[in-house]
C-alpha cells in the first residue's frame, strides 16, 4: 500500500486544505447575505425618492441607507477578496500536495 499522508507537512497541507474547503462555502453565504441587505438598501432607496426630502426622518433614512449600501459594497468587496485568495492558496496546495496530486490521478 502507498502512503499518501507520510509526513507531518503533507498533513498540516490536508488540514490547512480541509479548512480552505469549509471556508468557500461560508464566505458565499456571507456574499449572498450581503447582497440581499444591498438589494434591500436598493429597494428602500427607491421608496423614499416620493417622500418630502425638507422631512428630517426622511433626510436621516436616506443617511442610513446610503451608510448600509456603501458597507456592503465594502464588505463585498472584502469577501471577494477572501474568496479569490482562497481559491488560489487552494489550488497551490493541490499542485504541491502528492497525496492530492494522486488522489486527483495527476
Amino acid at each position: 500500500m502507498k502512503l499518501l499522508l507520510n509526513t507531518q507537512e503533507e498533513r498540516c497541507r490536508m488540514e490547512v486544505y480541509n479548512e480552505y474547503l469549509h471556508k468557500i462555502p461560508e464566505l458565499l453565504k456571507q456574499l449572498e447575505t450581503v447582497e440581499k441587505m444591498y438589494e434591500k438598501a436598493v429597494l428602500e432607496e427607491t421608496m423614499l425618492q416620493d417622500k418630502d426630502n425638507d422631512n428630517y426622518s426622511v433626510n436621516l433614512y436616506h443617511n442610513r441607507i446610503e451608510a448600509i449600501k456603501r458597507q456592503c459594497q465594502e464588505r463585498a468587496a472584502d469577501i471577494r477578496q477572501q474568496c479569490s485568495l482562497i481559491f488560489e492558496l487552494k489550488a497551490q496546495i493541490e499542485t504541491e500536495s502528492f497525496a492530492l496530486r494522486e488522489l486527483m490521478g495527476k
